[in-house]
């Protein structure tokens, strides 16, 4: 059966299928808020996310796990001049470039995604597998899968002046994550709701001076991941 954090990333993967399919040439070479990509370069990056599922299936099995789906994140530099993040947008880019139209990869999209998530149901959840760097189970890779989607699938409904479709499987993992990043829930009283805490919490939206007030030392933190 598949687990809590597949069947949330087939849902999140589905609503971005079900957006790419309608969109116009003209709508992949729109800009969108990751300063690296157009919309087309944003879903060559999304491929990418799903495909480290079957990249950590098909290498061999580290014999432990060394992080979990917070640490993973701990372990990834998100500054923008890092070669981390260099790299992620470079790979971004040739991933787009390889199909000819936004239509091409909408299909690429549609057959890996799908042949990831099926690979993924069959193999055991505690298999311990390793992605460019950390080694941890195959349920926790996945919940960063669940974070990709659904922060990057924000991204293309702020780029295409949509509203967020994200599912509520998504933006739970997603916070339980930025959560455990903060080592805190953040207090109450800011009010924020899932959707802002994602955006404030992954730096899409920047803190006003009363949020880094009522925060306190905590406002160190943000973004919690890029």
């Amino acid at each position: 059966m598949p687990t809590e954090a597949l069947r949330a990333l087939r849902a999140e993967c589905e609503g971005v299928s079900r957006t790419v399919a309608t969109l116009s040439e003209a709508a992949f070479a729109l800009p969108t808020r990751c300063p690296a990509w157009n919309v087309k370069e944003l879903l060559g990056h999304m491929l990418r996310d799903v495909d480290r599922i079957n990249t950590a299936l098909a290498s061999p099995r580290p014999a432990t796990a060394d992080c979990d789906s917070v640490q993973y994140w701990r372990r990834y530099d998100p500054s923008p001049a890092s070669p981390d993040s260099i790299g992620v947008a470079e790979r971004g880019k040739e991933v787009a470039a390889a199909y000819a139209t936004g239509g091409d990869l909408v299909r690429a999209w549609n057959d890996l995604w799908q042949a990831a998530l099926r690979s993924a149901e069959t193999a055991e959840p505690d298999r311990v597998v390793r992605t460019w760097g950390p080694a941890l189970t195959l349920d926790e890779l996945v919940r960063t899968r669940v974070v990709e989607i659904t922060v990057h699938g924000m991204d293309l409904a702020e780029a295409l002046g949509r509203g967020p479709w994200s599912t509520d499987g998504g933006r739970a993992i997603t916070v339980g994550i930025l959560n455990r990043l903060l080592d805190a829930t953040p207090p109450s009283f800011l009010t924020w709701d899932e959707i802002t805490f994602i955006e404030k919490g992954t730096g899409r939206r920047t803190l006003t001076e009363k949020e880094r007030r009522d925060l306190g030392t905590a406002a160190d933190r943000f973004p919690l991941l890029a």
